[in-house]
């Protein structure tokens, strides 16, 4: 916490200071050139827009380490806010300096940018939030949960399959027990059985890999009962599961 106060210092510092250097350089270059409005215009948006990059700033240290996972919309805010600011400089530049628009038009080309950014703006907060309620909600990683342990699931079929022998055609049945209890399981979950689905995809993803690792008959042969022990269990997570659910759903 002390450190986000000192680092909020330091961006507080730096954005006094770049407002010194704004109106320095608006008034002293840019206002001896320019129509008055112009100059008055020009301070605003310049303002504006460092505005929006030192609430943005302020807003990621805010947000600790909560903020690593919203990385994405704070380069888009930050993009758009730098693009902002570019954009302003070159109307500054060219329409105010150069070209010496009317005060009518210049204000127009202002509004029109400032709109189009108000709109990006909008629709990466639509994004940002979406992305909020996707991993806030514990019923998507579980609708997630269910197509990956049966894919895992549909692997271990298909080696069974090329095992010509009395224990692959055990096993493969046993696996597709096991799949049709994870495709009739409640695909939304409980936040409390995060644990308890994470480890049964892992124990079907371990069991993928060990399976498909055994390369001969023989192996296979020696191996089938220790597999066919690992997948009841599985199939016992599956059912605890799928119990605990019903529970806390009544």
């Amino acid at each position: 916490m002390d450190k986000q106060r000192d680092y909020a210092r330091v961006v507080t510092l730096i954005y006094a200071l770049g407002i010194l250097i704004t109106l320095a350089v608006v008034f002293l270059a840019v206002a001896p050139y320019s129509r008055t409005s112009h100059t008055w215009l020009s301070s605003l948006a310049l303002l504006l827009a460092e505005t929006a990059i030192y609430g943005l700033v302020l807003h990621y240290l805010s947000q600790g380490k909560r903020s690593s996972g919203l990385i994405p919309g704070y380069l888009a805010f930050s993009a758009i806010a730098g693009l902002y600011l570019i954009v302003v400089i070159v109307f500054i530049i060219v329409f105010s300096l150069v070209l010496d628009v009317s005060t009518t038009s210049y204000v127009l080309l202002h509004f029109i940018a400032l709109a189009i950014a108000a709109i990006m703006a909008s629709l990466v907060t639509l994004y940002v939030r979406h992305s909020e309620q996707q991993d806030g909600d514990p019923s998507s990683s579980s609708i997630q949960w269910v197509p990956e342990v049966r894919d895992s699931l549909l692997s271990i079929k298909q080696e069974l399959e090329g095992w010509n022998d009395e224990a692959s055609s055990r096993l493969s049945k046993d696996v597709a027990n096991l799949d049709e209890k994870v495709r009739y399981s409640d695909p939304t979950s409980h936040p409390s059985l995060a644990d308890t689905e994470a480890d049964v995809l892992n124990q079907v993803q371990l069991l993928a890999r060990e399976i498909n690792g055994l390369k001969k008959a023989a192996e296979a042969n020696g191996q089938s009962e220790r597999i066919g022990r690992q997948i009841q269990e599985i199939g016992n997570l599956i059912a605890r599961r799928n119990q605990k659910l019903i529970q806390l759903k009544g």
